[in-house]
């Protein structure tokens, strides 16, 4: 009977010490990646200190600072809303005193690891600019001292790693592939080239996109897409000409939201709804301009 007890106890403790092994392995398993949020980054990517990022690192100082030359801290800004950069919608885009010039494209970066991607943002050295550095930021001009505000900012002292991982995660997984959505094609050399857009919607279903606008865009946008007047800050912009004339931006915004607006994430939308709604949004006489 005691040779039984002790046998017991022996296996109640092998139990035991292989559930705390579990949980240890589980810790490890969960990576910071799996931790990290596409949306997230997605919102992060487009300007990192807006409300709905939830940003808290930087101080009221730095941020009033961010806002007076904002686009020299946005990724959107230098990488482009399809990721393509100097190499797709904004090869047209000319630095002026209120942003820099446009980086190359990160359509590569699909193909890098999460860590390679992470460690590229998360660089500190004199290739990043600080954000104490008013130089090329406050006094830019890129006709003459285009250099310093032409580095992309040390990311490593705005965001934590925690908010690069997110950016990254919506690089790996996030971003929508624009080339299912539309047909695009560049000609001419940055900054001087020009982005011509057709076959909206390409493969999709306008009927199913009809549908998917009915219940999800209608309420804010009406039936036709004209009830907010001026999309965009534009004059006459509709929200099928939004689309149609910027098939680049629009597929952003109606995943990640329109920052400051009640235009929330859609963290449920995927390229086939996009798609949909693309080739909906295509025809003129439904939502015209």
């Amino acid at each position: 009977m005691k040779n039984l007890l002790v046998f017991f106890v022996v296996v109640l403790l092998g139990i035991t010490s292989c559930k705390k092994d579990d949980e240890t392995i589980q810790a490890v398993v969960v990576s910071d990646y799996d931790k990290a949020d596409a949306i997230r980054g997605g919102i992060l990517y487009d300007k990192f200190w807006a409300t709905e990022a939830n940003y808290t690192g930087a101080d009221a100082a730095t941020i009033s600072h961010l806002n007076r030359k904002a686009d020299f801290y946005r990724c959107k800004q230098c990488h482009a809303w399809d990721l393509m950069g100097n190499q797709g919608s904004y090869n047209s885009r000319k630095p002026s005193t209120s942003r820099p010039n446009i980086a190359g494209s990160l359509i590569g970066s699909r193909t890098k690891t999460a860590q390679q991607l992470f460690d590229a943002m998360k660089v500190v050295g004199t290739t990043r600019r600080t954000i104490a550095d008013s130089i090329g930021v406050t006094t830019y001009d890129p006709a003459t001292n285009a250099t310093v505000g032409d580095k992309m900012p040390d990311y490593s002292k705005l965001l934590t790693d925690a908010q690069i991982w997110d950016i990254v995660k919506f690089l790996k997984e996030g971003a929508l592939d624009v080339t299912l959505l539309y047909d695009a094609t560049y000609t001419g050399t940055y900054p001087n080239g020009k982005a011509t857009y057709s076959n909206i919607g390409k493969d999709g279903d306008a009927t199913a996109g009809k549908t998917f606008y009915t219940a999800n865009c209608a309420s804010c946008h009406g039936t036709d897409g004209k009830f907010i007047a001026d999309l965009d800050a534009t004059a006459g912009m509709t929200a099928g000409k939004f689309v149609r004339t910027k098939p680049n931006e629009a597929q952003h915004k109606v995943k990640f939201g329109q920052l400051g607006t009640i235009m929330k994430a859609f963290s449920s939308m995927t390229p086939t709804n996009v798609k949909n709604l693309y080739k909906a949004l295509a025809d003129t006489v439904a939502f015209p301009n």
